[in-house]
C-alpha cells in the first residue's frame, strides 16, 4: 500500500473530524482554556531539547490546540483569518517537534530494543494520528523502521542490495555457495528476531488503530524487504545449477530449511496486505523443487551416458564413477525429509514410469529409497557395460567383484542400509561371488588344464605348464582385488586349483627332470597377485575429468557445507 493512501486511512481510523460546532463548543467548554494550552505549547518549543522528556501535559496540550483548531475552521463567523493561521501554524511548530521526538526515540536504539521506549513512541504516534499528521508520521516511522531492519537484516549476514537479482548472477559458484550458508544461518532468525519482531512492534505502536491499519503498517515496511529476503533461493535456481549435479546438495539445504519455517512464515505473514511474502516463498520452493529434480535427471543421464575417453580401469580397479556416484547417493540419503516432499511431486512421464513400475511391489517405501535404489540399478547396468570393453574376460569379472563389493559394502556400512536391509546387501554380494567365481574359472582353468599328468607327456606337459603360468602371473602383476578379504579368497581358490596337483606330480618327478618351479614357488606367486601396480589405484583413472564432468566436487556424508576438489588420480579408498 502506498504511503499516502496508508495516511489516509490511518487519518480516517483516527479521531480528526470537523465536528458539528455546537457538538464542538461543549466539547471545548469542558476542557481548560485554550490559552492555557497554547502557553504549554509555547513554553515546550521554547525550552525543547531532544534530551528532554517528553511530557503529556505537552501531548494533550497539542491534541486540546487541535480540537480548537477544527472548532475555527468550522465556524468562521466567530473566529479571524489572523486566529486561524496562528494557531495552524502553532500546531505545524508543535507537530515538528513531535515529529523530531519521534524520530529520536525510534533512533536511539534497534528494533530488539525499542520495547524500552515503546510507550513513549505510542503516545507520540496516537497524537500525530489524532491531529491529521498520519502522513508526517508514517513517513518517520516507515523510513527509520526499513533502515533498522535492513540493518537488522545486514548483522544476519544478508546485505539486501548485494544479494539482488543482478549481482547474484554475475557471482561465480564458489562465492555464492558462501552466501548460501549465510542466508541458511540467518533464515530462522531474520523469521523471528526481525520479521515478527517487527509486527509486534506494529501492533503495540498503531494499537489504538484498526488491525487493517497495523497490518497495512507492517506492509509497508516489510513486504519488499522479505520479498527480496525469500526469492533469494528462486535467484539461485534461476542462474547458478544447469547440468550441475553437485550442485544439488546446496540446493537440498535451501529447500529443508524454507520447508522447515512455513508455518512460522505463514503465521508472521498471515495478513492480506504482506500476501505477497507467502508468494514469494511458496514461489523459492517451487522453483528449487523443480531445479531438484532436473538435477536427479540430468544425475541419472550423466551416469547412463558417460563418455569418458578411459571406459575401464586399469587392473579391474574400482572406477571413478562407482566412487563418485556412490558417495553422492549416501550425501542423497541424508535429506530423506525434503526429498520426500520433492519427488512426490515429480510430474509423470515416460521416465518417472520406469522408475515407479520398477518398484511396482513396493519394495522400498519412500520415494527417495526408490530413487536411489533406480540410480543404484542405472550404475550396475553401467558397469556391466563397461565391463563389455575389456578384451580378457578374467579382467572384466574382476571389475565386476571389485565395482559391484565396493556398491554392496558402501550400502553395508552406511545410512543406506537403513533404506534397503541386509537383502539389498546380501543379493549383490551374491553377484560379486559368483564373478569372483567366474573370473577364477575364465582366468585359471586353462593353466590348470596343462598341469603335467601323464608320464609319456611330462617334459612336453611341464614345459606348456610353466610357459602358461609365467605369462599369467605376468599379465596379472597390475590386477587388483581392493578388499583384502576378497583378495584372499581368490587367491585361495587358484592356490586349490594349482598347488596340490603340482605338487603330487613334483614330489614324484622333480628328480628325473629339470623343472622351473617348485610347489612354494608355484603358490607363492599366486598369493602375491591382486596386489596391483605401484603406480596408483583405480579410481584415480579418469577421476580428473570424470568429477570435473560431475561438477568437480565430491559430496561428503554428514556435512554438506565442506567440499573437496579432486585434481588428478584418488584412491579407491572410501
Amino acid at each position: 500500500m502506498a504511503t499516502t493512501t496508508l495516511a489516509t486511512l490511518l487519518t480516517n481510523s483516527s479521531t480528526r473530524r470537523v465536528v458539528d460546532v455546537d457538538d464542538d463548543q461543549n466539547h471545548l467548554s469542558r476542557l481548560p482554556p485554550i490559552t492555557d494550552s497554547i502557553s504549554t505549547i509555547h513554553a515546550f518549543i521554547s525550552k525543547w531539547d531532544p534530551h528532554s522528556s517528553l511530557s503529556s501535559r505537552f501531548l494533550r496540550a497539542t491534541t486540546h490546540l487541535h480540537s480548537y483548531l477544527l472548532y475555527l475552521a468550522a465556524s468562521p463567523a466567530r473566529s479571524s483569518r489572523n486566529e486561524l493561521m496562528r494557531t495552524n501554524s502553532l500546531l505545524q511548530s508543535a507537530m515538528n517537534c513531535l515529529d523530531q521526538e519521534l524520530r529520536n526515540h525510534l533512533s536511539i536504539s534497534d528494533v530488539h530494543t525499542l520495547t524500552d521506549t515503546i510507550s513513549t513512541v505510542r503516545s507520540i504516534v496516537e497524537t500525530m494520528l489524532s491531529t491529521g499528521y498520519g502522513e508526517e508520521c508514517l513517513t518517520t516511522y516507515q523510513s527509520i523502521h526499513r533502515a533498522a531492519v535492513m540493518s537488522q537484516l545486514n548483522q544476519l549476514g544478508f546485505d539486501l542490495y548485494a544479494n539482488r537479482t543482478r549481482k547474484l548472477r554475475k557471482l561465480k559458484w564458489e562465492v555464492l555457495e558462501n552466501r548460501i550458508q549465510s542466508w541458511i544461518d540467518a533464515l530462522q532468525k531474520a523469521v523471528w528476531s526481525v520479521f515478527f519482531h517487527e509486527k509486534q512492534l506494529s501492533d503495540k505502536i498503531f494499537g489504538a488503530s484498526a488491525q487493517s491499519v497495523r497490518d497495512s503498517v507492517f506492509a509497508t515496511i516489510i513486504s519488499d524487504i522479505a520479498g527480496t529476503f525469500f526469492s533469494f533461493p528462486e535467484i539461485v535456481c534461476t542462474k547458478h545449477v544447469k547440468r550441475v549435479p553437485e550442485r544439488l546438495f546446496r540446493l537440498l539445504d535451501l529447500y529443508k530449511s524454507l520447508s522447515d519455517l512455513i508455518p512460522d512464515i505463514e503465521s508472521v505473514f498471515a495478513s492480506e496486505p504482506v500476501s505477497s511474502v507467502k508468494t514469494k516463498v511458496m514461489s523459492s520452493l517451487t522453483k528449487l523443487s523443480v531445479s531438484i529434480q532436473t538435477i536427479l535427471y540430468e544425475f541419472e543421464r550423466s551416469i547412463q551416458k558417460d563418455t569418458t575417453k578411459i571406459q575401464t580401469a586399469p587392473g579391474g580397479q574400482v572406477l571413478a564413477l562407482t566412487w563418485y556416484v556412490m558417495n553422492y547417493l549416501l550425501s542423497l540419503s541424508n535429506y530423506e525429509a525434503p526429498l520426500r516432499v520433492i519427488l512426490a511431486d515429480v510430474p509423470q512421464d515416460s521416465d518417472t514410469s520406469s522408475i515407479q513400475s520398477f518398484d511396482s511391489d513396493n519394495r522400498y517405501g519412500s520415494p527417495v529409497s526408490v530413487r536411489i535404489s533406480w540410480l543404484l540399478l542405472v550404475l550396475l547396468r553401467k558397469l556391466e557395460s563397461k565391463a563389455e570393453k575389456y578384451n580378457d574376460v578374467a579382467l572384466s569379472y574382476l571389475f565386476l567383484v571389485n565395482n559391484v563389493y565396493y556398491m554392496a559394502k558402501k550400502v553395508d556400512i552406511s545410512t543406506l542400509k537403513e533404506s534397503f536391509g541386509d537383502e539389498w546387501v546380501a543379493v549383490h554380494m551374491t553377484k560379486v561371488r559368483r564373478y569372483m567365481e567366474g573370473h577364477v574359472r575364465s582366468g585359471w582353468a586353462h593353466v590348470s588344464a596343462a598341469l603335467p599328468v601323464k608320464d609319456e607327456e611330462t617334459v612336453e606337459r611341464v614345459r606348456e605348464f610353466e610357459m602358461v603360468f609365467h605369462k599369467v602371473v605376468k599379465e596379472r602383476e597390475g590386477w587388483v582385488i581392493v578388499d583384502p578379504v576378497l583378495r584372499n579368497e581368490v587367491r585361495l581358490l587358484v592356490e586349490s586349483m594349482l598347488v596340490p596337483a603340482y605338487r603330487g606330480w613334483y614330489q614324484v618327478y622333480r628328480g628325473k627332470m629339470e623343472v622351473r618351479f617348485a610347489p612354494e614357488d608355484v603358490q607363492n606367486q599366486v598369493l602375491g597377485l591382486y596386489e596391483g601396480s605401484s603406480s596408483g589405484s583405480g579410481s584415480g583413472s579418469g577421476s580428473g575429468k570424470l568429477l570435473r564432468r560431475f561438477g568437480c566436487y565430491l559430496p561428503q556424508q554428514g556435512d554438506m557445507s565442506v567440499r573437496f576438489q579432486i585434481e588428478g588420480s584418488k584412491g579407491t579408498g572410501g
